[in-house]
């Protein structure tokens, strides 16, 4: 039986790296022969996931070979993809966000829902195909629908979140769910611990538009004020990718988890389609977003509206 890998994205996150590992396992249960792979650096946040619940990180991928099976979980977009996706064979996606273009040779299974984390899917596959989750594998499903939700805050929420999150929290015997996610997210908010090319290129994705590239990044914190210290060096970075061609457009959103605003600083070109989508930036240019804590639902589309003019 030939090997299938199946990855997330590009610079990934908690819910990619979790899904990964998570789906690896209920393949595996299912009689495929899969491996789990990452496309990127592990982030703070999620390794503070994977040596809470003592597993160990995915195999890294950064080329997969023409004719190599594969399977992706949380995105759906070329840009955002493990380079030679074109040329392998893509068998299925598993994801919750928009559409992003992929063009096959060969039909596959697609199944994209809209909940607020891919981890949520996962839980129902398993459920539906009666596999029984371990702790661990329980406990990084829950993790990730903690990280993408937000521990529930974020719009992109969904019933379905909250039900697959409370089962798994009981499989992976964990008796304060609401602490155990605050922890978690604190570790992904070490603003000051990462360097600005680390965060500007960290939790990051990719969107191809006709007036150009653009990126948008995001890191979360608890504390938006002592945050500020940072922005200055994020700036410049941002700056410096726009400086060397890595996109024509760049952001990073700094979104507040307490007080649930987010800054979105950039750096590039079409300030006009951000102010259509944004409002008008502040003084030094940033753009302040109360109640915007989600990429997904309420930074992608607004940006990809304004960008069709």
């Amino acid at each position: 039986m030939e090997n299938t890998i199946i990855t997330g994205h590009k610079n990934p996150d908690t819910d990619s790296i979790c899904s990964a590992l998570s789906y690896a396992y209920i393949k595996t249960r299912l009689g495929a022969k899969v491996t789990a792979c990452r496309a990127g650096k592990v982030n703070p946040e999620t390794q503070f996931v994977l040596d809470y619940w003592k597993v160990s990180a995915p195999e890294l991928v950064e080329k997969v070979e023409e004719g190599q099976n594969i399977i992706l979980v949380d995105h759906n977009e070329m840009a955002q993809a493990v380079d030679g996706l074109d040329k392998a064979n893509l068998l299925e996606i598993i994801d919750h966000h928009r559409l992003g273009g992929i063009v096959t040779a060969n039909p596959l299974l697609v199944r994209m829902q809209p909940v607020g984390c891919t981890a949520t899917i996962l839980y129902n596959v398993a459920m539906e195909n009666k596999v029984d989750l371990p702790k661990e594998i329980a406990g990084l499903l829950f993790s990730a629908i903690s990280s993408d939700t937000l521990y529930f805050k974020s719009p992109t929420t969904t019933e379905k979140d909250k039900e697959a999150a409370g089962a798994l929290a009981k499989i992976a015997g964990i008796a304060d769910p609401q602490g155990y996610a605050l922890d978690m997210l604190q570790a992904g908010s070490a603003i000051n611990s990462m360097t600005a090319d680390e965060i500007t290129h960290g939790d990051m994705k990719e969107f191809d538009f006709p007036q150009g590239k653009v990126t948008v990044a995001q890191v979360n914190v608890m504390d938006g004020e002592k945050a500020k210290a940072k922005w200055p060096e994020l700036q410049k970075s941002l700056q410096a990718m726009v400086d060397k061609g890595e996109a024509d457009t760049t952001l990073l959103m700094v979104t507040d988890i307490m007080d649930e605003v987010t800054e979105l600083l950039w750096a590039g070109k079409n300030k006009d389609i951000l102010d259509k989508a944004f409002g008008q930036a502040e003084a030094d240019g940033h753009y302040h977003l109360p109640k915007v804590l989600s990429r997904k639902k309420q930074i992608v589309p607004p940006l990809t509206d304004a960008f069709k003019g």
